[in-house]
């Protein structure tokens, strides 16, 4: 005869001696440590102690039937992939029906065949296995799933699982709205507060700002310090991500103004902000070796945002946006050019806008109106 698959232990819950020593000397000849006990109450003891891969339970038994007994297994902790085969002498087919809804994997009558047996358990062996192999898949799913909920909405986290191209995460050119988000002066306000009311002040404005990134459909890059990296259209681009980059700077701005109203009595001054926003070609995937990998955004565009950001401050606006964006978004925002003598760092000009509000926001600030020179 040839051996079951590989399992270690098995407990047989039987009363009867001459049906128990068959049953022992069987899975002992096949390699397996075995245990027996006598009754039901001694039975579901030791399957607890000693969490058996197949336990043999016959249906009648002292102090506590099987059924009892099969329900409790099936409830405690650690026994999810015992392999419970139910006996009995008793072929009507209620004592069956009963045992098969407590949720046994099989139901084998006495005097049990030790052969027809054998081919069973070969079965549930198998499917054991494979429950186990795809339960342990979709731990590591739902572990991936929570890793990439911090950094990317939900709809692009179902798309990243569901998606079957790996080069969307390994690396592609794509056309993309990157947000840099900053707390100005953050290093005055450090001075003058505790560390731990820092990481507080921190988790309070980057718990918002986060949620508001990711309710827009964008996805958390990089936290840098008491700054943002946030993109719109990676891994996957649509033809929105320009407008949910605008809309969710708008909706930050409101949230940061909101949160001045009722800021922490250990703050002297309001939070001011600064954003800036550019839309064009990024490379988008994963950098690093095989050490550490991180998924990040490469392009000139990246440069620029934040570059953008660092001239809010002196334009006396909380967000700028770059021509790219602008064009994008032109018929839903309202928006006045800005004029500088140049960016650091970047030979080309580049179109420089404050966004002030979305259109049906609009309070009647003209369009394209020039702000400020600089």
């Amino acid at each position: 005869m040839n051996s079951l698959p590989v399992n270690e232990k098995v407990l047989i819950v039987e009363d009867d001696e001459i049906q128990r020593t068959i049953l022992i000397e069987f899975f002992k000849s096949l390699g397996y440590e075995v245990d027996f006990a006598t009754d039901g109450q001694s039975g579901f003891e030791k399957a607890l102690a000693e969490k058996p891969d197949i336990i043999l339970l016959d249906v009648y038994l002292p102090l506590k039937n099987g059924i009892e007994v099969l329900e409790e297994i099936r409830e405690a902790p650690g026994m999810e992939y015992a392999i419970v085969v139910m006996m009995s002498a008793d072929t009507s087919e209620d004592t069956t029906v009963l045992g098969l809804l407590k949720k046994a994997d099989e139901f084998v009558y006495k005097p049990v065949r030790t052969t027809e047996l054998a081919l069973k358990l070969r079965h549930l062996v198998d499917r054991k296995n494979n429950r186990v192999a795809l339960d342990e898949m979709n731990r590591k799913l739902r572990a991936e799933k929570e890793i990439l909920s911090h950094y990317f909405s939900d709809d692009i986290v179902a798309k990243i699982v569901a998606n079957q191209d790996q080069s969307k995460m390994t690396g592609e050119n794509l056309v993309a709205s990157i947000l840099f988000f900053d707390i100005r002066n953050f290093t005055s306000i450090s001075e003058n507060i505790k560390p731990n009311l820092v990481a507080d002040l921190l988790n309070l404005i980057f718990t918002d700002v986060m949620d508001l990134i990711l309710s827009h459909e964008g996805s958390v890059n990089k936290l840098i310090g008491d700054a943002i990296l946030a993109t719109f259209g990676c891994p996957f681009n649509t033809e929105k991500d320009a407008y949910n980059a605008v809309k969710c700077a708008l909706a930050i701005s409101s949230t940061i103004d909101f949160f001045n109203k009722v800021k922490p009595t250990y703050l002297e001054n309001d939070i001011k902000i600064g954003i800036g926003i550019t839309t064009g070609e990024v490379f988008a995937g994963n950098i690093g070796s095989y050490r550490r990998m991180e998924y990040t955004v490469i392009g000139d565009i990246v440069n620029t945002a934040s570059r953008l950001q660092n001239l809010t401050k002196k334009a006396g606006v909380n967000i700028l946006i770059d021509g790219a964006t602008r064009n994008a978004v032109k018929d839903i925002v309202k928006c006045r050019k800005v004029t500088v003598k140049g960016i650091r760092g970047k030979k080309q000009d580049v179109e420089i806008f404050s966004l002030d509000a979305l259109v049906e926001e609009h309070a009647g600030v003209k369009e394209d109106d020039d702000l400020t020179y600089f």
